[in-house]
Formats: C-alpha cells, structure tokens, sequence
C-alpha cells in the first residue's frame, strides 16, 4: 500500500520528499481529470486553472524539499 510507504521512513526529509512525489503526481492525475472533464463540458474553465496552479505549487514544493535533503 502506498501510504504504508510513505510512513516508513528513517528521517523527516525523506518523508517530506516522498510526500511532496506523491502531492505532485495526485495534482498531476487531478489536472488531467480536469482537463477531459473540461473538455466534455462537465467542469469550468477557472476549475482547471485553479488545478492548474495546484501542479505549480506542487512542483515547487518537491524542488524546495529537494534542496533542503
């Protein structure tokens, strides 16, 4: 189980890294939903921006816990 994973760690840094790996892959997954959603007229635009902007923080976030390991 993933979760499972993510708790057994030996230090705080390598949980915060993979639970910044594991933020950034379920705001990828979201966005993509999103965009076919949009795409079938079932969402608004400003949804998929603001999951958009989810991906960024995201991103910037696993570069951030990565400088700092």
């Amino acid at each position: 189980m993933e979760s499972e994973k993510i708790l057994d760690h030996e230090t705080t840094l390598e949980h915060a890294l993979d639970v910044a790996r594991a933020n950034l892959k379920e705001a990828e997954r979201l966005f993509e939903q999103a965009k076919a959603a949009h795409a079938a007229g079932d969402i608004a635009e400003d949804r998929v921006l603001q999951l958009g902007a989810l991906v960024e923080l995201a991103a910037e976030d696993l570069k951030r816990v990565t400088r700092e390991q």
